[in-house]
């Protein structure tokens, strides 16, 4: 089972941010699938390198989009991206796939990581895009 099934409900409607966001979504399900496979600690750390290294080339695609159209909550969506980045960092440096601790931290990581930053904050920047490209023609 995936943790991040992935619904029409997390679409944006941004083709670019929605095949990141999908992209995002299957290295969340690796790393349950590492996790409950018990592949070890250094599989996990792995796939957390990878969820990492490919947010942060999502997170610089948007604010360059966010920096193109002059977006107005640009600086507060730069603060959120800063701020998943941290928490991605912290999860990865504590992250131990033995502890029920861990694995408690880790149903809830991809959740409040993924999907709420896509359903709040995403799914308004993306509607801003589509007005403004609306607005250039």
């Amino acid at each position: 089972m995936d943790w991040i099934a992935w619904d029409d409900s997390l679409d944006t409607g941004h083709a670019r941010m929605d095949t990141e966001h999908k992209k995002l979504a299957q290295l969340f399900n690796r790393l349950r699938d590492a996790v409950d496979g018990g592949e070890g600690k250094a599989a996990c750390a792995e796939v957390l390198d990878g969820i990492i290294g490919h947010a942060q080339a999502h997170f610089e695609l948007e604010q360059q989009m966010m920096a193109q159209h002059a977006y107005p909550k640009a600086a507060q969506h730069a603060a959120e991206h800063a701020m998943l980045l941290r928490q991605a960092r912290d999860y990865r440096d504590s992250f131990d796939v033995n502890t029920a601790a861990a694995r408690a931290a880790a149903m809830k990581f991809p959740e409040v990581w993924l999907a709420y930053h896509i359903l709040f904050s995403d799914k308004e920047l993306a509607a801003f895009l589509a007005h403004a490209r609306g607005h250039q023609g």
